[in-house]
């Protein structure tokens, strides 16, 4: 019986590592950094860790978890309410609906996808808070914020790999 439990426990936290993982990224996106103009960008980590999850496996990541990276996000960040998770909710649907173009390619296509995947998100989430306040709010700390991401992800990959890699296998999942 003690073996069985145990099995059970490791699937339940092999499914939960994705969002476990995300969850770790969004708030270390937020750790206080003092670089001066740098203070207020911000990568989109969220971003990265769908796009990484749902390429690589879609299974363990579902609307659910995304709800929850949105909310999460939105209870860190302070930001617009729904802004986030709907980023998140169209990056999950690009994602859902270009994985297979994306299995099995190169890195640098994989790149060059979330590149492309990524703005549209990040320009639909200004769209959103710019509806909010009623004007045009301006793009450079958020274009700043996406090259960072940009330049960042290969290495956010590497760590999520290593993780996937490492503590998550196919048995009994």
């Amino acid at each position: 019986m003690s073996d069985n439990f145990d099995e059970k426990v490791i699937t339940h936290f092999q499914r939960l590592l994705p969002l476990v993982t995300s969850i770790v990224f969004l708030l270390l996106a937020y750790v206080p950094i003092n670089f001066g103009f740098f203070y207020n960008v911000r990568p989109d980590f969220g971003l990265m860790c769908i796009y990484f999850w749902m390429l690589h496996r879609p299974d363990l990541i579902g609307i659910g978890t995304i709800v929850v990276m949105g909310m999460i996000s939105i209870a860190i960040s302070s930001s617009v309410i729904g802004a986030s998770l709907i980023a998140y909710l169209v990056m999950y649907v690009f994602m859902y609906n270009f994985q297979k173009f994306f299995n099995a390619k190169p890195f640098v296509v994989i790149w060059y996808g979330f590149m492309a995947l990524s703005l549209v998100s990040i320009l639909i989430k200004w769209l959103v808070v710019s509806v909010y306040y009623n004007m045009f709010l301006p793009l450079s700390i958020l274009m700043l914020g996406y090259l960072i991401g940009i330049v960042v992800y290969p290495l956010i990959a590497i760590v999520l790999a290593f993780v996937q890699n490492r503590f998550i296998q196919d048995d009994g999942l």
